[in-house]
């Protein structure tokens, strides 16, 4: 009885350790060629499959890259490695990841204690053409060398710019580094090469002409690094290097020409030319404007002394100084003349003025925008000749108790405000009517005949550059 319950304890000890490896046997040998269920590898389900066929699924989802180079002044070149017949294989991993499955991981996954399936990642074996690749890039423009020294040139150039060095001893690539940096960074799966970084850049020794030129570009920079902002009103014109190279004077051959110190000779016809262009397109003296009269209508009137001048001398010494200063500099013009208001432009009327309406033969007087004054007047006679002109002009004068003198009288007055010439605004005690048609027939020389009590409060109120619009 013991012999028989003794072999019955030995079976159920061996007994399991028979089944478990006879099951361990079995599944090693189902899945000898595939791989075990409960496996992706980068996103392919490797179950049953085997590493042939997940090769052949891996490969066929994978997109050949592409390859971007950088060069020295950071433009970049992007090509496809299809040029080098680039090929991913994931025969080595898979194989050792088939060797190594686990029997454990499968049955634990078979009696659904695993969550989730696995997930793993694998990196490819690349091969690629080296030949072909090498075909390609002695193909491509970017890549090609220019390390040989011979026949390197500097030289000073001009361009819309201004002047610029033009250095053939710098950065000169070398076509065979490049090539081995493209070569290097595939080999180590990494698709992209800065030549720079990767040093396919080489430089050459300067020889004594060379060597001129960097000295002569030395002292031209200083003009090319000027700047020069001329804040005129609302607007700022800067003078830079395409400018100021155009003021640099140079012979018929385009050599540069130098004043008596040795420094670049700065052409002053050409800064008087510049200058006066900036003054053609700023001044508003003598300039169209367009007035809103008080009767309603906008009026045109083309010339006049009112507003602003710049100072042309002063602006042509100072830029024939200044282009030379190698920095920034900000400057409000000299003015030979400025508005009432300080301001620029076609808008420097401003709110104060005085306006002559010769048609309804009215002044008006407005200060901040509100009408101070309104009188009729008599302005020149327009059947002899003496009509009074239409301008923009400016109160330039003032002075009480004054005659007024010409070719046939001398007319003493009480009040006078000289606005253009010998013209101005004054009383004419000697008339008894003022405005209406008056003027055609028994106008003025040309001055603005008003009522002494109306011109005495005019007098008080104007100061002087107070702005005069006279218009019909």
């Amino acid at each position: 009885m013991k012999k028989i319950l003794g072999i019955i304890g030995l079976l159920l000890v061996f007994l399991p350790i028979v089944f478990v490896s006879c099951v361990y046997v079995a599944i090693r040998y189902q899945y000898k060629d595939t791989f075990m269920p409960g496996v992706f590898v980068n996103h392919v389900y490797t179950g049953d499959l085997t590493p042939e066929a997940v090769n052949d699924k891996l490969i066929a989802g994978t997109q050949t890259p592409d390859f971007t180079v950088t060069d020295i002044e950071g433009n970049r070149y992007v090509f496809s490695l299809e040029e080098a017949s680039f090929s991913p294989d994931y025969m080595t991993a898979l194989s050792e990841l088939h060797r190594e499955q686990s029997v454990l991981s499968f049955v634990k996954w078979f009696a659904g204690q695993s969550n989730s399936f696995e997930e793993l990642s694998l990196e490819p074996v690349i091969t690629y053409d080296k030949e072909k690749l090498s075909s390609y890039l002695d193909e491509q423009v970017y890549l090609r060398d220019n390390s040989d020294p011979k026949d390197k040139i500097v030289a000073i150039r001009k361009g819309t710019d201004g002047y610029y060095l033009y250095d053939e001893t710098k950065n000169l690539l070398s076509h065979e580094k490049a090539v081995q940096a493209i070569e290097k960074a595939i080999d180590a799966g990494i698709y992209e090469a800065d030549l720079q970084a990767e040093g396919c850049y080489t430089e050459i020794t300067r020889t004594p002409q060379m060597e001129e030129t960097y000295q002569k570009w030395n002292d031209l920079s200083r003009y090319m690094e000027t700047a020069i902002s001329y804040e005129i009103g609302n607007h700022t014109e800067t003078i830079g290097a395409a400018q100021i190279s155009d003021f640099i004077a140079v012979d018929e051959n385009g050599a540069f020409l130098y004043d008596e110190s040795g420094s670049f000779y700065v052409d002053e016809e050409k800064v008087k030319a510049f200058v006066h262009a900036l003054s053609e397109e700023y001044n508003t003296v003598n300039k169209p404007r367009n007035f809103h009269a008080t009767r309603g209508d906008v009026v045109e009137i083309a010339t006049g002394t009112y507003g602003t001048k710049i100072d042309e001398k002063a602006e042509t010494e100072y830029l024939l100084g200044a282009a030379g200063r190698g920095c920034a500099l900000v400057r409000e013009p000299v003015y030979l003349q400025r508005s009432f208001t300080g301001e620029t432009g076609f808008d420097d009327i401003g709110k104060t003025y005085i306006e002559v309406d010769m048609t309804d033969q009215m002044m008006y007087y407005y200060e901040n925008g509100k009408q101070k004054l309104s009188t009729p007047v008599v302005t020149g006679n327009t059947s002899l000749g003496r009509g009074t002109p239409q301008k923009v002009c400016y109160v330039y004068y003032k002075q009480r108790d004054r005659i007024l003198r010409g070719e046939d009288y001398a007319t003493p007055v009480k009040y006078w405000m000289a606005v253009y010439g010998n013209i101005g605004i004054h009383d004419a005690s000697w008339r008894g009517k003022f405005g209406g048609s008056i003027y055609r027939s028994n106008g003025s020389h040309g001055c603005i005949n008003t009522p002494t009590k109306e011109v005495s409060k005019l007098y008080e109120m104007v100061e002087i550059g107070t702005p005069v619009i006279i218009f019909y």
